[in-house]
This record gives C-alpha cells, structure tokens and sequence, in this order.
C-alpha cells in the first residue's frame, strides 16, 4: 500500500527556540543551555591562575570534580578491580581517600608541612571534602603565601598521588 502526502504550501513552518525570550537561536544561548544543571558550586579559579604546568592544574581541577580514575570511579564504568586503596590497603580508593584522608598521604602531607613551614594548616580539622580541607588550610595561611600555597605545594602534592594512581592502571 502506497500512501500519498499532498503538500500545502500556504503555511510557512515556524521553528520556535525554547532557550531565549525572543525564540531566536543564538550561539550564545547554545552555549549557556549545554551548561543548564551542571553548575558547580566549587570555587576553584585559583587553580586556573596558578604557576603550575597546565597538566598539573588540569588534574587538580578533575580531582576535586572528583572525576580522576579511582577504583570507585572504575567501579561505576563496571570496570574489574579492588576496590582498597592500594596505599594503605584498608579503605575504599575515592579521589578524597588518595589526596586527603588515605594514612600514606596525611604522611606525607605531614611532611610537606614541616619543609614548607606550613604550621597553621595543623589545626585545621580533616573531616569533609577535599575541596573544603584545601579552601580551610588557605585560610590558615599568610597572605604572601597563600599563593605559593596554590601554584606549588598542593597542586603538586595532588599531582604526585595522581601519577602513583596512574601507574596502578
């Protein structure tokens, strides 16, 4: 069966976009619409601004996206792997676990204080996300170092548990 359609040309087609006010398209309003729901809330300029290599402040901004390749982030792509972190051996691998709350990384971070003579970050409390343990220790700090702070030790300490974690994949 064969089905006929007759076309009417008397009615012009109206396309309407839905993002603007005037129904208009506009790259501009393509643009903002990709971004609609996926606003963060993290305020992570400093590490755009910071001195360090744009691969190192690339990773530090996936880190506290918390999109690095952690075993929790493989387990969601159903990828097979342990799930313990292999620093310690003990918790569950999350981007927060390697940078932050893992008992290898406080080490070194310890260690990283005293070389830096970082000692106001010591009474900063360790609970929480990462990125609200890096915002507490900035405010711990001297203005003249707060920059420092930002362009080399912790983008590079992140850094630096990233490519341990990358040679375990």
């Amino acid at each position: 069966m064969v089905q006929h359609t007759q076309l009417d040309n008397s009615r012009e087609d109206n396309i309407i976009w839905r993002w603007t006010k005037d129904g208009e398209y506009t790259s501009k309003s393509a643009y903002h619409i990709q971004f609609e729901g996926t606003y963060s809330k993290l305020r992570i300029t400093p590490i755009w601004r910071a001195k360090a290599e744009p691969k190192c402040r690339f990773f530090a901004w996936t880190l506290l996206h918390k999109k690095i390749l952690t075993t929790n982030n493989l387990i969601k792509r159903n990828w097979p792997n342990d799930p313990t972190c292999k620093l310690c051996g003990v918790e569950s691998e999350t981007p927060t676990h390697l940078c932050k709350d893992c008992i290898f990384s406080k080490q070194v971070w310890a260690l990283v204080k005293i070389w830096f003579g970082l000692s106001g970050v010591d009474v900063v409390g360790e609970n929480g996300s990462l990125h609200s343990y890096w915002r507490r220790c900035k405010i711990k700090i001297d203005k003249p170092h707060k920059r420092m702070f930002d362009d080399i030790i912790i983008i590079y300490f992140w850094w630096n548990f990233g490519k341990r974690n990358r040679r375990t994949f």
